[in-house]
């Protein structure tokens, strides 16, 4: 008897320590069950939206004993508004320039100068770093990000991780989208560079082949009917966002039990799910401009976590942008590394237009900060389709490790 006492109480005692080491680790049940809880419509303006950020909220307090930070600012579609429209003028000036080869060359001239002006700004759109709101108020919505934060011993640097838990829907799958914009703006710019090379040429030494300028005059046509496609590719609410961006909230929520439970001593951690990046990249534009002032930007470091949870290859983002312009390439390279230790599949990606991350404006305002993604999904992103089935456990697990892997090398950098 007193021995049978004895092994049920070591037995009992060995699934205590279990149970220990058990939350000592991931948690991917859980990602996956708050990803599930998200995974509904929540457009910005929506009731969806409202119930979205109660989730959100409950699950971070469901952390247990950590601070919770809720911070409100205004939104707008403007922006959405504005690249509907912007195709439709950039198209008919396309045409309006072919056309101005049969009229005159210094005029073509002018106008490709006025051309890649126009050009120039507009691809800026994606970069910018304010929040564009209507002059009528009533067209404007109040959201807010949602944040919580580690503080340890030492404080020799930053790591914020982030992901928004907003979602949205679009006529187009977000892969047609970014066909469209693609073909639009480097058919657009090469033409562009065509036509100012001709008008050169024909001011220079009087060149002139007339069936020239009617090839060009069609492919500028072209060009413009599939930039107005854009148009009609109108949002909405009715995708359940599940891997764009659920999957990363549940991932930035586990992150935070795990730190709580597995503190670390040289860098403070913030878990930050912001709103509006559907629209406008909003909550990360409002959280730079609002807490800039706290971070060094030497010694802090963001990991954007957008379009994960599938069991594919994971995609580290490492430019984007037309000029093209480098992600954090200290961030990249830990990324990088990490995968080849944990032999997780990792590929480094350039962006050049047409997707759009809350990474953009912090590398904009000069932080660290990558983009970390998985595959598949951009041909069901934005639609009914994008649900629980585009997520699974193991590509959960593996966005896990790699960060949890990068903040350890970080670490180990301050010792």
């Amino acid at each position: 008897m007193i021995l049978e006492s004895k092994m049920k109480a070591e037995e009992l005692e060995t699934k205590k320590v279990d149970k220990n080491n058990s939350e000592k680790e991931f948690n991917v049940d859980n990602v996956y069950r708050i990803t599930e809880r998200l995974a509904f419509p929540r457009l910005i303006g929506s009731e969806g939206e409202k119930k979205a950020r109660e989730i959100v909220v409950d699950e971070f307090q469901n952390v247990g004993n950590i601070p919770i930070y809720r911070d409100t600012f205004k939104t707008s579609f403007y922006n959405w508004l504005l690249i509907r429209f912007i195709f439709l003028i950039t198209g008919s000036a396309l045409v309006l320039l072919a056309l101005s080869t049969y009229i005159s060359p210094f005029l073509t001239l002018g106008l490709s100068i006025f051309a890649f002006y126009i050009s120039y700004k507009a691809l800026g759109i994606s970069v910018s770093t304010k929040i564009k709101l209507f002059k009528n108020e009533a067209n404007n919505y109040e959201t807010e990000n949602i944040f919580t934060s580690l503080k340890s011993t030492n404080s020799y640097a930053n790591v914020i991780f982030m992901g928004h838990w907003d979602s949205k829907s679009q006529s187009f799958p977000t892969s047609t989208r970014i066909i469209i914009f693609l073909i639009s703006v480097f058919g657009s710019l090469i033409l562009m560079i065509i036509l100012f090379i001709l008008s050169l040429l024909t001011i220079i030494i009087n060149f002139n082949i007339p069936i020239l300028n009617n090839i060009l005059l069609d492919a500028c046509i072209v060009i413009a009917v599939i930039g107005a496609i854009n148009y009609f590719n109108k949002t909405g609410n009715e995708s359940p966002g599940a891997y764009d961006n659920a999957a990363a909230v549940g991932i930035l929520i586990e992150l935070a039990r795990y730190y709580k439970i597995n503190p670390i001593s040289n860098i403070d951690l913030l878990f930050l799910s912001t709103s509006s990046e559907e629209l406008n990249l909003g909550g990360a534009i409002h959280f730079i401009q609002k807490y800039a002032h706290q971070f060094k930007k030497n010694s802090t470091y963001f990991i954007n976590l957008d379009l994960i949870g599938g069991h594919e290859l994971i995609r580290l983002i490492t430019s984007y942008g037309i000029p093209r312009k480098n992600s954090s390439k200290k961030l990249n390279k830990l990324f990088l590394e990490s995968s080849e230790d944990l032999s997780i599949k990792l590929k480094d990606v350039y962006a050049p237009t047409g997707a759009w991350s809350d990474y953009m404006p912090i590398v904009n305002e000069g932080y660290e900060a990558c983009w970390l993604g998985s595959q598949p999904g951009l041909k069901f992103v934005h639609t009914k389709n994008d649900t629980m089935d585009l997520v699974s456990k193991e590509g959960l697990k593996k966005i896990l490790l790699l960060c949890v892997d990068v903040v350890k090398k970080l670490e180990n950098e301050y010792n």
